[in-house]
């Protein structure tokens, strides 16, 4: 997207309307699509949003035009929407706690690659933009075929004893248990990756073109988000990492507010890795709070309506960049860290009354 707006002269209003129409798209993709995989099941609507991903990104190889841009960003936000709500479930579904957090960790892993990759290749000039377009609707073909084969090799696996007895709790009341653990982690997952990829490379001389420094910082932020998923894995962290998260993502808000204007290399790279890792633990605790919580029969529409909220972190690149000073930036953004505060202080002291899950 930067190399494009470089182009054709696009504003920043413009362009972060462009960067944020994606997350509208996603809503009614991850809403309709968690629901619909509930009852249609998980295959058929990610063959869906696949297909649906795909036609957006074809409009966007074929035309940079900044209404084609927002039109297209648009469809492929309700494909992505369908395939994140649906195969976050499957994974659920086939391997518990596992396939959630593994799902969370894969996903991370794109968009770490995704924006470094797109902006190394655009960086090329004109040619160098349709080939970042021309290999992303090549993955989504290769994907969807290697799933598809995949699906038809392997038989969806028998409920584990976790899973039976998540059946056995009445559906209404798991429903509301999962999402009292998990909706107060969503609003900052992806707040602090887009404050991090975003935002603050605007606020830091890196040395590197604009496609590079933006893919650079979502190559670090989102890198470090998949690694600590990783060793959080790896070394069986419990659900207090959620606190820790929560209390990551207010440190990087505070942090945020408090810097000058023009961020120090050093100061913006710690910032970047506080960020990634509050994002990561975020995300992976509140996919496997809905696992151990959610009844099966409608975990897909609650794994939908956990993205939502946390892709509302979308907004706020769009936000800070709209207001009109510095100052009102800071005091966004120190309010934010108040109320992540709240949130990992609330876990923590629920966690006291709670067991909820061993890990």
């Amino acid at each position: 997207m930067p190399a494009i707006s470089d182009r054709q002269h696009i504003g920043r209003s413009t362009l972060d309307a462009i960067f944020g129409i994606y997350a509208l798209g996603l809503l009614p993709g991850l809403l309709i699509g968690g629901r619909a995989s509930d009852a249609y099941g998980r295959q058929s609507v990610t063959w869906v949003g696949s297909v649906t991903t795909l036609a957006g990104t074809m409009a966007m190889l074929f035309s940079q035009h900044p209404d084609v841009l927002l039109v297209a960003r648009l469809v492929v936000g309700v494909g992505v929407g369908l395939m994140i709500s649906s195969c976050t479930a499957w994974a659920s579904d086939l391997k518990g706690p596992a396939g959630a957090a593994v799902a969370g960790a894969v996903l991370t892993a794109g968009f770490a690659i995704g924006p470094f990759a797109g902006g190394a290749i655009a960086s090329a000039g004109v040619s160098g933009v349709w080939v970042s377009f021309g290999i992303a609707a090549a993955i989504v073909v290769v994907a969807t075929v290697v799933t598809l084969a995949a699906a038809q090799r392997v038989a969806l696996a028998a409920p584990t004893a976790a899973v039976e007895a998540n059946q056995s709790v009445p559906t209404r009341q798991g429903t509301a248990r999962a999402l009292s653990w998990a909706m107060p982690l969503a609003p900052w997952v992806f707040a602090s990756v887009t404050l991090g990829f975003v935002t603050l490379p605007t606020r830091m001389h890196i040395g590197l073109a604009a496609p590079l420094a933006a893919g650079a910082a979502a190559l670090l932020v989102n890198g470090v988000s998949g690694v600590i998923q990783l060793v959080a894995r790896a070394r069986r962290w419990g659900p207090q990492a959620g606190t820790v998260g929560a209390a990551l993502a207010a440190l990087g808000y505070a942090a945020a507010a408090a810097a000058p204007q023009t961020i120090p290399l050093p100061l913006g790279l710690s910032m970047l890795v506080v960020l990634g890792c509050a994002s990561g633990l975020l995300l992976r605790e509140g996919l496997i709070d809905l696992e151990a919580a959610a009844p099966q029969s409608n975990r897909g529409a609650l794994t939908g309506i956990f993205y939502t909220f946390t892709y509302v972190g979308f907004g706020l690149p769009l936000q800070l960049s709209t207001l009109s000073s510095a100052k009102a930036s800071a005091i966004i953004l120190a309010v934010m860290a108040v109320l992540a505060t709240a949130t990992a202080v609330s876990r923590a002291a629920r966690l006291r009354r709670d067991s909820h899950r061993q890990n």
